[in-house]
């Protein structure tokens, strides 16, 4: 087997100092660079991993603020159906009250005209009762073919309450 080694040219203590280089250099680059990559790349793990659980309760915390967004909206359109509901029972209470203002106005109105009505056709009465007057007054003195001085107005008076009455 020496002669093996020989043929191959392969020399025990050339092949020990490799293997001692071999471990120097590995220890070497274990220590200055393995190890310092391994934390760094370790590190970076850690980070995306953080990352990724933060990414996450930010999706759980959006969630909730879009639940919590929803539920608000909902109850915003309730509060302002109610409102609106309100709006239109005062406005319907409101318009109800006009209405019954107005009523009463206009039955005063009506009430108003009617006594303006009466009082005008009192006016008119009286005022035909004393041309009826005359006019019975001037067809009794042509009738009679008396004086008009000696017709009384009491003749004159009942003749009209007469005519007046069978009107």
């Amino acid at each position: 087997m020496t002669e093996l080694v020989h043929q191959l040219g392969l020399d025990w203590k050339l092949l020990l100092s490799q293997g001692v280089n071999f471990l120097i250099l590995l220890t070497v680059l274990t220590m200055l660079v393995y190890r310092p990559l391994s934390k760094l790349i370790e590190e970076r793990r850690k980070k995306i991993e953080f990352g990724l659980m933060g990414a996450e309760e930010a999706e759980k915390r959006l969630k909730e603020i879009d639940r919590i967004k929803s539920e608000k909206i909902g109850e915003a359109e309730k509060i302002a159906l109610n409102i609106v509901g309100e709006s239109e029972k005062r406005g319907q209470k409101r318009f109800d009250e006009i209405v019954k203002i107005a009523e009463v106005r206009a039955n005063e109105v009506l009430v108003d005209a009617a006594k303006v009505a009466e009082h005008k056709k009192q006016e008119e009465l009286a005022r035909l009762t004393e041309k009826a007057g005359l006019l019975i007054k001037q067809a009794i003195i042509k009738t009679v073919e008396l004086d008009p001085k000696h017709i009384d107005e009491k003749l004159v008076s009942e003749a009209a309450r007469i005519i007046k009455e069978q009107a």
